[in-house]
């Protein structure tokens, strides 16, 4: 009996180490998978960035040893291809709303909102009734507290810290607000972006630069038919948008009622912007997807 005893405990400690070894490789084992794409994507993004680089040093070298102009040569217009990277110069700038308040900037503050809209009611905000409204004060409030602090010219959306009385509610805001924060790696269809690429808190004065801004941008501004048009003439034509074109293609497809404050928000003269050569490279692996800024040789 001693012996059987014997044998039944060490099987029985032998389960139970096999037990917490298996369920610690379980626990460990996703961590691992991330931490081995992190590694793989940022070796892209670093391949990306060589890669770049030499194509840009190569395009100042040329461009500085050209004298004379080329032949002009017979070609055919190139199809404008859409850009799902939305530039900082195409950001929201919500910097107003904490010096004057909403009472003052209703188109900012309306058009901020209509973008929580857009991007994620679908996606987050599901049957909730006007959460884009609560979620927009909330992120207004938490900044508003922030800036107390002196010399304060630039506001990170990540590191505002939300606070509500409703304790239920703001753990779903801070719930949803984290996933907005992140984003997905595709959004064209039941995903949603980086609320970083599309929003900041910045003391200058700044407007959406149509010309830099996604198609993304276009489609929460104008509509999705409208946003099409828009985004077309903008990178074919030399001649910029103006307040009229603008309203006339959204009232032929079905945007009613753009208003003219809106359209004060927007920058529609700016064709060329100096980036000092930076660039935001992209690399995804699984489950991981990584933005860098960049800076590149510029002429």
């Amino acid at each position: 009996m001693n012996l059987l005893g014997l044998v039944f405990g060490l099987l029985l400690i032998f389960a139970c180490t096999f037990s917490l070894s298996m369920h610690k490789y379980l626990l460990s084992n996703p961590i691992e998978t991330s931490c081995k794409n992190h590694l793989l994507a940022t070796r892209k993004i670093l391949n990306s960035y060589e890669l770049q680089y030499y194509e840009a040093l190569r395009f100042v070298t040329e461009k500085k040893n050209k004298r004379a102009p080329s032949q002009t040569s017979n070609t055919t217009p190139t199809k404008v291809t859409i850009n799902h990277q939305n530039r900082e110069c195409s950001q929201l700038n919500l910097w107003p709303l904490l010096l004057d308040g909403r009472d003052k900037h209703p188109a900012l503050y309306e058009t901020a909102a209509q973008l929580l809209r857009v991007f994620y009611q679908t996606s987050l905000f599901g049957e909730e009734i006007r959460t884009e409204y609560a979620l927009l004060d909330t992120i207004l409030n938490a900044a508003s507290k922030a800036k107390d602090s002196p010399n304060i010219t630039l506001l990170p959306l990540e590191k505002l810290d939300l606070q509500k009385k409703d304790v239920k509610q703001l753990y779903f805001l801070k719930s949803v607000y984290y996933r907005m924060l992140k984003g997905t790696k595709e959004f064209e269809h039941t995903g949603y972006p980086a609320l970083l690429d599309y929003f900041c808190f910045e003391s200058k004065q700044s407007q959406i630069c149509l010309k830099h801004a996604s198609i993304e941008m276009f489609t929460a501004l104008f509509g999705p038919r409208a946003a099409i048009v828009l985004y077309d003439e903008v990178h074919e034509s030399k001649i910029p948008l103006s307040k009229e074109r603008i309203m006339d293609v959204c009232a032929q497809n079905g945007k009613i009622g753009m208003s003219e404050d809106v359209i004060d928000l927007l920058d529609l003269h700016s064709k060329r912007h100096r980036f000092s050569g930076k660039r935001t490279l992209v690399e995804t692996e699984g489950d991981v997807c990584l933005k860098k800024n960049v800076f590149l040789p510029s002429a």
